[in-house]
């Protein structure tokens, strides 16, 4: 099960050209600095274990109205100077798609829609994910803004409430590539959502009118139901009771954990506050030895005793006997933090990450506050958590920046968006945690250097996907040292 998205293959070159640019845009300055070895320190915090139960639409997926084997099943065509064709040739996979086809050089404007609702139950607060392939048959890109899908929530007597559209894209390769687009049944505009369409929409022209068309096919819708993103400290009207313990984030941690003492990293350099209530087994990967990894872990802080309150001292410098008042200049610190992360519990789209101890919260400010106290050589963050790129702040109009701390290397599993983990290793990739994290620590226990492993973790497909990371959660790093291209757990100094 996974805490996070889908989507369908995106063509290698444009994949390749987001990993260029997102390299460029964060490659370090040279030559980095030179650093004097002190002790290697790390504080992991894992604040959570409840992930409420991924589902993926099976009647939905596996039917005629995402598949079009049979016909163009429940879906209706409007638009102008085109035409909706069910298209029983062209597919992505099984035989059958949609068809929109210009009638001639004037410039397009059609949509098919399904009443998703009408057909399949909506659950009130799930994230509803939808991924859909689509193929652009035409000699060169489409003229204006291209193709898009959309989430169109409705209220009782029809009205819309919202629409969350994906981008925009006017791209031609001759072949299939994926949209992608999420969006929350929650009632956030003050009107009640009994509704859902599902709209998939073109807009532009074509080189060749009537010879070119837009095809889409393999539609997956899954949902998600989450905690209250809206205010965890005060859900109301609550969430559905049907949480689950899961192995997905206190694996995550233990998997940090357990590389870092496999490189040399002992425990009593090691802060770790394990949040693993009512799931005393813990099983990182299906495919090892170790049944339960937490058996030989030393815990710090367990428990009802991980919430902010408790972080928030132990990162403190100013308090007496807390984990951050025992770093020196010389030393060499790992943050590593797993959890649910919001972008609405402040109003102003700025980031908190969640306890589930008590439901409290740190702000990625109060954050940022402790760490740039933090007098040590070298420091590493990696925020594991929805809207963890809020962290890196790098928009100085909202608040204080890591550009402003001259020894961070930061590194989050998404941008502003939600990122996804698997809830146990009961999947195709064979463990438990971050689609993101997982790899890109698992890189690092091969000693790969930080730019290595977050490439590699960056185009990482995980199981029963189509598209990489960098295009479903945009995972995002700042280094300010210049060391992500050196920086392993054998270079000297090692991570």
């Amino acid at each position: 099960m996974k805490r996070k998205i889908v989507i369908p293959i995106v063509a290698i070159t444009v994949v390749a050209v987001l990993v260029i640019a997102l390299v460029f845009v964060f490659m370090p300055p040279s030559p980095g600095p030179d650093f004097e070895t002190g002790s290697r320190k790390a504080i992991i915090l894992c604040s959570a274990n409840d992930f409420y139960p991924y589902e993926a639409e099976e009647d939905y997926n596996g039917g005629n109205d995402a598949n079009f084997v049979v016909d163009s099943g429940n879906w209706t065509f409007s638009g102008t100077n085109s035409v909706g064709l069910w298209d029983p040739i062209l597919s992505n996979n099984t035989p059958g798609s949609l068809l929109i086809q210009p009638t001639g050089m004037e410039l397009v404007s059609a949509a098919y829609t399904l009443n998703y609702s009408q057909f399949y139950e909506l659950s009130e607060y799930a994230m509803y994910n939808l991924t859909v392939s689509v193929h652009v048959n035409s000699p060169s890109p489409i003229i204006g803004k291209g193709v898009r899908i959309g989430l169109v929530w409705l209220n009782s007597i029809g009205q819309v409430t919202r629409t969350d559209w994906s981008s925009y894209d006017n791209s031609t390769l001759n072949q299939w590539f994926s949209l992608n687009i999420v969006g929350v049944c929650n009632n956030e505009t003050g009107n009640e959502i009994t509704d859902l369409h599902l709209v998939l929409s073109v807009e532009g022209g074509f080189a060749t009118g009537p010879l070119d068309h837009v095809n889409y096919d393999d539609l997956v819708v899954d949902k998600l139901i989450p905690f209250n993103n809206t205010n965890p400290t005060d859900p109301n009207p609550s969430p559905p009771p049907s949480r689950i313990d899961s192995d997905g984030f206190p694996a995550q941690a233990l998997h940090v954990y357990w590389i870092l003492k496999s490189h040399g990293y002992t425990d009593d350099k090691i802060f770790l506050m394990l949040y693993h209530t009512n799931d005393n087994v813990i099983d990182i990967k299906a495919n090892d030895l170790i049944a339960n990894d937490l058996i030989g872990a030393l815990i710090d802080v367990e428990n009802d005793d991980v919430n902010s309150s408790r972080f928030k001292q132990e990162l403190n410098v100013s308090i007496s006997g807390s984990f951050a008042s025992g770093i020196n200049s010389k030393d060499q610190l790992i943050i590593f933090m797993t959890d649910h992360g919001s972008n609405a519990v402040l109003g102003d789209g700025n980031a908190t990450f969640h306890f589930e101890a008590d439901n409290s919260f740190i702000t990625e400010f109060e954050f940022y506050d402790l760490v740039k106290e933090i007098d040590c050589e070298r420091i590493m963050i990696n925020v594991d958590s929805c809207f963890s790129g809020n962290f890196l702040n790098s928009n100085k109009n909202i608040g204080s920046s890591w550009y402003d701390i001259p020894n961070c290397l930061f590194v989050s599993a998404s941008s502003n968006v939600f990122s996804w983990y698997w809830i146990s290793n009961n999947n195709g990739d064979g463990f438990a945690g971050s689609w993101f994290f997982h790899q890109f620590w698992e890189q690092l226990d091969q000693n790969q250097t930080i730019s290595n492993a977050f490439i590699f973790a960056i185009n990482f497909i995980p199981w029963n996907q189509f598209m990489p990371l960098i295009a479903t959660q945009m995972p995002l790093m700042y280094d300010n040292m210049g060391i992500n291209t050196t920086l392993s757990f054998n270079s000297d100094p090692p991570l």
